[in-house]
């Protein structure tokens, strides 16, 4: 089966606190589950940090492993506002944050992840 693959981006921040955002939440990814891979993407190719925008990219066993740990970094940045798209651009989060987050649950970010395969 084909790893499912979205675009994660960081809402209403300057570049450089986006760039912060993206690499906490990389790393929080990363430790969700071995059968997750998450790399930056920049946002113009003529700058010298490393993207403020995620590709993950799992499979279907790591879907909730995920969306858990989305919602618990986000409960940790308060101030922290993502999106999530499918790689071709279908649109499966906006603006999601850290009260929506605790308002959902993970299961309601897993259904949202799902819509995309």
């Amino acid at each position: 089966m084909e790893p499912q693959q979205y675009v994660i981006s960081f809402d209403n921040l300057s570049p450089a606190e986006a760039a912060q955002y993206a690499g906490e939440l990389r790393d929080r990814l990363l430790d969700t589950s071995p059968n997750v891979s998450v790399e930056f993407e920049r946002d113009a190719q003529n700058t010298m940090d490393f993207g403020a925008t995620l590709i993950l990219m799992l499979g279907t066993p790591a879907v909730i492993a995920v969306a858990d740990g989305i919602r618990r970094w986000l409960s940790s940045r308060p101030t922290a506002q993502i999106s999530v798209k499918t790689r071709h651009g279908e649109v499966l989060i906006t603006g999601l944050t850290s009260a929506d987050a605790a308002k959902v649950g993970p299961d309601k970010i897993v259904e949202a992840l799902q819509l995309g395969k």
